[in-house]
């Protein structure tokens, strides 16, 4: 019985003739699938049956071994013919690389030697004033720290300064100090002197940059592409440390000229700058103090009374004019004579 038909519409007539192939009009296609041999190949393969050998030839034959090892070795010489031959100049430059690097790292370890002999001597000195000579050791103390040879702690700001952020240079390595038209925004030697000496009038009791404390002696200035702190290369970016009421000390820097020309860089230049408050910062002692003169206090142990007349001194007293007599500096003219 035939089924009833689904639909009321009348079937439709087939598109492709009684005896045609559907993938007739592909031909090109249907032969690739079909024979992907070539025809010649498929000859020469049969012709290799037919004596008996194999179909094919075996990937594992020694001429294809050969060949292989032939390739690998070929480009293997061309790569290293494409590697840039060492020269003389950059021979010569890897030594003094090795140079600095080895004269920087002696010149660490002096200075590590240089702090461990100061301790040793603030300890004798210690011992020495210790008893009836306490107020004269109370001042010694004062006086180093004021000078900047004792390592101080305590809260303050820090202060971080960068290159401006160069965006599609002329540089190919991005560096801000290899493009021809970089000096706006770098940072510069006289500006870390305005921001320190800035930092000085808002109150600052002691800085450092880099870690390199800044003294009465210390001098931050150019020297070539590097700026110098105390005769020590600085790298970026350039970390001022300040000791100080922290609150006090921003709003302070904020309203002097230094705090004003710090605005005006990242403003104007796009010099990279960020501020931070700190419950504790640690500034190590200068290395670079030397002491050029000294002589002991004058004592005196007469315990006669004086002559009518004369003015008595009591034990310990330092007479005016005397070499135990010394002077504090004041830390606010640490970089303004800062050469460039």
């Amino acid at each position: 019985m035939t089924p009833p038909p689904t639909s009321h519409r009348a079937p439709e007539p087939p598109t492709t003739p009684q005896g045609r192939r559907v993938d007739e009009s592909m031909t090109l296609l249907t032969s690739m699938m079909e024979r992907p041999l070539d025809p010649s190949y498929a000859a020469a393969a049969q012709r290799r049956v037919d004596a008996g050998l194999p179909a094919a030839t075996s990937t594992r034959s020694r001429t294809v071994l050969v060949a292989a090892v032939v390739v690998g070795l070929l480009l293997t010489l061309g790569a290293l013919s494409l590697r840039r031959p060492e020269t003389v100049s950059s021979r010569a430059r890897a030594d003094l690389v090795a140079q600095i690097e080895a004269r920087r790292a002696d010149a660490d370890a002096r200075a590590r030697q240089v702090q461990a002999l100061q301790t040793e001597i603030d300890r004798a000195q210690a011992n020495a004033l210790g008893g009836e000579q306490a107020a004269l050791a109370k001042r010694l103390s004062a006086l180093s720290r004021s000078t900047g040879s004792d390592a101080v702690t305590g809260p303050g700001l820090t202060i971080t300064l960068d290159d401006a952020r160069k965006e599609g240079g002329g540089s190919a390595d991005g560096d801000p100090r290899t493009q021809a038209d970089s000096d706006e925004g770098r940072v510069l030697s006289k500006d870390l002197q305005l921001v320190v000496n800035g930092l000085w009038e808002a109150g600052a009791e002691a800085i450092a940059v880099n870690g390199q404390r800044l003294t009465s002696r210390s001098a931050i200035r150019f020297a070539g592409e590097a700026i110098l702190v105390n005769y020590r290369p600085l790298t970026r970016p350039y970390t001022i440390s300040a000791i100080g009421n922290p609150e006090s000390l921003e709003v302070e820097f904020a309203e002097s000229a230094g705090g004003a020309y710090l605005r005006a860089l990242e403003d104007n230049y796009g010099v990279r700058v960020s501020t931070a408050r700190s419950d504790r910062l640690t500034l190590p002692g200068a290395t670079s103090l030397t002491v050029r003169t000294a002589a002991p206090p004058t004592v005196s142990t007469a315990t006669t009374s004086p002559p009518p007349g004369s003015t008595p001194t009591g034990q310990g007293s330092t007479p005016q004019g005397t070499p135990g007599q010394s002077t504090t500096h004041d830390p606010t003219s640490t970089t303004t004579e800062s050469a460039q």
